[in-house]
């Protein structure tokens, strides 16, 4: 008992330095990146508007954190505690992730199971969340989840199923798509393991789940009403399913299966999918129902994205069926790698791969390209604009074509153009004012499109000359 104590401890501690090296560039880094600006600005300025944001998303625990940490937040420089704290909530996961496959005797072999706790945290999904620092609570999200199903089924009686509905209303409540990896954690341990599956055991699975997605209706639909008397249009129900599932192949379901490309290649989806058929295939091992439970887990995670109106298949929103098409993928490669001569090597290889690519991910997509947005801004209103002048600055802001930062875009995370979007000027001009000791002001709409003008005492910034400065 001693020695495995020991070597799970050995297993903990390379965990953390494997995934401190990976996210290197999220705390050696001071940036902001889009949404990060307004929660800098608002932080500073009126803390409490950014719980009544989250709570008419639905997210009152989200609100009710990034309200908490907001006291913590007076500079640039203050966010990288954020992302720390993110980092850390994910080797927390990791070291989780181990020991709940160990636990259910997942993965034979020992390596696997280190290689495989590890590189399933180097996802996108990961990569975002940690690089882009309002994101900082979904990761506790999904910690959460994962305890709320070992609660139910660990725990006996009414206490399990008490305990695992708190948790598990707990994680909606921070961000509904990581709540869905409940059902990443029930894959794992119905379909990677030979044990026999009840329809008892499948059925309290499901309802716990439906549970959860009832109570993150409650959360977006009834809370806000009463509370403020409105609620988002973006979480109402839509009447195009046949549209919706086509929009789950084009976009989700292929941003899973590429895995680690966030290019989509052709090459990438051919391989992938070579791949995770094999590793269905080693599941069918454990029981032909079990290769239908996975595809039906699958399907459910994204049940809620294909319920509502939003289609938006950014990478922070299929945590949970990435999770589940990559460890098919990880299990078909295991499967491969076993029968090679070079195993250990390519064994080592692959989160060293997966390392670099999650790395370069986050530098080119997100701590470089805003780190050289900042600069320009600041650089233009440093030189147009007097640091005596206490008038009201605007920034004119059309969005059409304007010249692009990073070499290549994803969704509005990975190369996404802060100075493109309206809510993060006030954040960045706020900032600027503070480090060059400026004295000028900005209005509670600083933003004007068109050829619009300002009246008053005032300047405008124009967002293209901002930009032509690269």
């Amino acid at each position: 008992m001693t020695n495995i104590a020991c070597n799970n401890f050995k297993v903990y501690l390379f965990l953390a330095a494997a995934l401190l090296v990976c996210y290197s560039p999220v705390f050696l880094s001071s940036y902001a990146f889009s949404d990060d600006w307004y929660y800098l600005f608002s932080a500073q300025t009126d803390p409490a508007s950014i719980f009544k944001w989250d709570v008419l998303s639905g997210r009152p625990a989200y609100g009710a954190l990034r309200y908490g940490f907001s006291f913590l937040i007076s500079s640039l420089d203050s966010l990288i505690l954020i992302r720390v704290l993110s980092v850390a909530s994910l080797i927390l996961l990791s070291c989780y992730f181990y020991k709940f496959i160990s636990d259910r005797d997942i993965l034979k072999n020992p390596l696997q199971r280190v290689i495989f706790s590890l590189v399933i945290c180097l996802l996108p999904s990961f990569q975002v969340f940690n690089a882009w620092s309002v994101c900082f609570p979904f990761v506790t999200s999904i910690l959460l989840a994962g305890w709320s199903y070992s609660a139910l089924t660990r725990l006996r009686g009414i206490k399990g199923v008490t305990v695992s509905a708190l948790l598990i209303t707990l994680s909606f409540a921070i961000y509904q798509p990581t709540a869905m990896c409940f059902l990443f954690f029930a894959f794992m341990d119905t379909c990677l393991t030979p044990r026999k599956v009840t329809k008892k055991e499948l059925i309290r699975t499901l309802l716990m789940i439906f549970f959860g997605m009832l109570m993150a209706l409650i959360l977006a639909k009834v809370i806000p009403l009463l509370l403020f008397g409105e609620t988002l249009s973006r979480s109402n129900i839509t009447l195009d399913l046949m549209g919706k599932i086509k929009w789950f192949f084009v976009e989700p379901l292929k941003n899973a299966i590429c895995n680690f490309d966030t290019g989509r290649k052709a090459l990438s989806v051919i391989i992938s999918l070579l791949f995770i058929f094999i590793g269905l295939k080693k599941i069918s091992g454990n029981g032909k129902e079990k290769v239908i439970l996975s595809l039906l887990f699958a399907v459910a995670a994204v049940t809620p994205n294909l319920l509502v109106t939003e289609s938006w298949a950014a990478y922070r929103t299929i945590s949970a069926l990435s999770l589940i098409t990559t460890s098919c993928f990880l299990i078909g490669l295991f499967a491969v790698v076993d029968k090679t001569k070079y195993s250990r090597f390519l064994y080592l290889l692959l989160p060293v791969a997966a390392g670099w690519l999650a790395a370069s991910n986050i530098k080119e997509g997100f701590s470089s390209p805003q780190q050289k947005e900042y600069a320009l801004l600041k650089d233009e209103i440093t030189k147009v604009v007097a640091k005596d002048f206490d008038g009201a600055l605007y920034y004119r802001l059309n969005s059409e074509n304007l010249p692009k930062i990073a070499k290549s875009s994803k969704y509005d995370e990975f190369g996404s153009l802060s100075l493109g979007m309206p809510w993060t000027f006030a954040g960045m001009a706020f900032t600027v004012k503070k480090e060059a000791g400026m004295h000028y002001t900005l209005t509670k709409s600083p933003v004007i499109t068109g050829n619009e003008s300002c009246t008053g005492k005032c300047m405008i910034i124009d967002a293209q000359s901002v930009l032509a400065r690269q």
